[in-house]
């Protein structure tokens, strides 16, 4: 009775949600990706036959598709739920990936998946899709108890909408037990797991640590994963189908008001000690800019990770202390992502190009700037506002002293570019500037954009004092706000 109630309450609460958001019930929508045929064939069925009895009692409509093909974001956009049964996570076409990510990251669809969902690595001729094992938590496919076997399900968040009315541990009997080469539970808020120990039979394919069910927090769409979906008999288990009714509700309902964008950080460990230094500060400032959950900020020294399928799930990169690309294919995803709309701040060694660059492009993007000379050593130095009515200059002093940099000098300046706007300069009161490396004239653009591009590049970035500073600090602040201005 408990159970029904529970179960009851959410169904009243998820209807009231969609008559508010949509209009009528009937407008809650549900699209279900089906994996036909195969040794899941029959759970896939029960699943449908158990789906489509739910939804008529609860006011839903169904959808299913076999592929992707239809899928983009406007028949996405009709959907309240996607219901991933047992489709890997692969076989899918650019255009219905791409629309996917940006739907689970804005939280216009809920999601469930099961079991296939997350057959992570490298299959059937198909590389892996690395944001969804990002989004499944970093994880891939390592083994699976091919036999089946009957193991104990361990309830960890019973206060959590998708275990309402759920036993605090059952049975589940012919599933096959997915392993991964690491627990997804440092990046994923898990709700049950299984008792390795109780698998009868006896397997030795284990992960020590096994979730079964989990969400990821980090997306604004209402999301959850089951392991388990292997055989028919599943649903049949009352413990399941009602995990599987909370979730199929609980995904319907409106999205999570976080994160507004998100941001991936890249840097070199490779570089100069000062510049490592740069940027390990940098990554806890942009990591302090995520409590309260206004933004998601991943890092990775991996330029590999400059790819398109990487790259286009992101709305800002920020490049901390190397520029983002050396390989002809990373130039391009980085140009692509540009050009279709992506943003970029970038600091200090990002902008670094000399006649040995050989990326025209980038020279072009960046003002045409090339790296001329510096000062040495490192020291502080006063800057001026160039253009005070610009957001980046936001209620800063008309100059202020910057901490101890490196100050870079650029021929051509990108001042002589039409479509750059210099915000920031090194004054001409610092000059001469430099002992060993002294600089004495010359124009120094130290701020500055390329209208043609969400960018910005600033020239602060050497050594363990760029952040030190508060109104530096505050520039900061006001570029990363006004390259995210369509998002607030």
């Amino acid at each position: 009775m408990k159970r029904f109630y529970g179960i009851l309450a959410c169904v009243v609460w998820s209807l009231l949600m969609c008559t508010l958001h949509a209009g009528t019930p009937e407008n809650c929508k549900v699209l279900v990706l089906t994996e036909r045929g195969g040794q899941h064939g029959e759970f896939t069925d029960a699943a449908l036959k158990w789906l489509d009895g739910f939804a008529r009692v609860h006011g839903f409509a169904v959808t299913e598709v076999h592929n992707t093909e239809l899928i983009d974001r406007e028949f996405l956009a009709q959907y309240k739920v996607f219901v991933q049964l047992d489709y890997p996570p692969y076989n899918w076409t650019d255009k219905a990936k791409a629309a996917f990510e940006q739907a689970i990251f804005d939280g216009t669809v809920g999601w469930v998946g099961f079991h296939h969902a997350a057959l992570l690595g490298d299959f059937d001729g198909f590389p892996m899709w690395h944001w969804f094992s990002d989004y499944m938590g970093g994880i891939r496919f390592r083994n699976y108890i091919a036999s089946t076997a009957s193991g104990k399900v361990m309830v960890e968040r019973p206060e959590h909408p998708v275990m309402k009315g759920v036993s605090g541990s059952f049975v589940v009997t012919h599933d096959e037990w997915y392993t991964f080469d690491k627990s997804p539970r440092p990046n994923v808020q898990v709700l049950a797991h299984v008792d390795e120990s109780s698998y009868v039979p006896a397997s030795d394919v284990r992960m020590g640590d096994h979730p079964v069910v989990w969400t990821n927090p980090k997306v604004k769409a209402r999301n959850v994963y089951f392991l388990m979906g292997h055989h028919k008999e599943l649903l049949e288990n009352s413990d399941f189908t009602a995990m599987l009714g909370n979730a199929i509700l609980w995904a319907a309902g409106p999205a999570n008001w976080f994160p507004r964008f998100r941001v991936l950080v890249h840097y070199n460990k490779e570089v100069e000690e000062a510049h490592r230094e740069f940027a390990y500060d940098g990554i806890r400032f942009f990591q302090e800019m995520t409590i309260g959950d206004g933004l998601a900020v991943d890092t990775t020294s991996n330029l590999a990770d400059f790819n398109d399928e990487k790259l286009r799930s992101y709305h800002l990169v920020v490049s901390l202390n190397d520029n983002p690309g050396r390989t002809p294919e990373q130039r391009e995803a980085f140009r692509k992502y540009m050009e279709q709309g992506g943003s970029w701040m970038g600091f200090h060694a990002a902008a670094y190009n000399d006649g040995h660059t050989d990326w025209q492009w980038f020279v072009d993007f960046l003002g045409g700037a090339v790296f001329s000379r510096n000062n040495w050593p490192p020291q502080p130095a006063k800057l001026v506002i160039n253009d005070a009515s610009h957001p980046v200059a936001k209620a800063m002093p008309a100059s202020f002293i910057s901490p101890m940099n490196e100050w870079y000098q650029w021929k051509p300046s990108p001042r002589e570019r039409k479509n750059v706007k210099v915000l920031v300069s090194l004054s001409p009161d610092n000059y001469p500037i430099g002992f060993k490396d002294t600089v004495t004239e010359g124009d120094f653009p130290v701020v500055w954009t390329n209208t043609d591009y969400n960018m910005i590049y600033l020239n602060m970035g050497h050594g363990g004092r760029i952040f030190t500073d508060a109104t530096q600090n505050y520039l900061f602040y006001n570029a990363l706000r006004w390259l995210m201005r369509d998002r607030f």
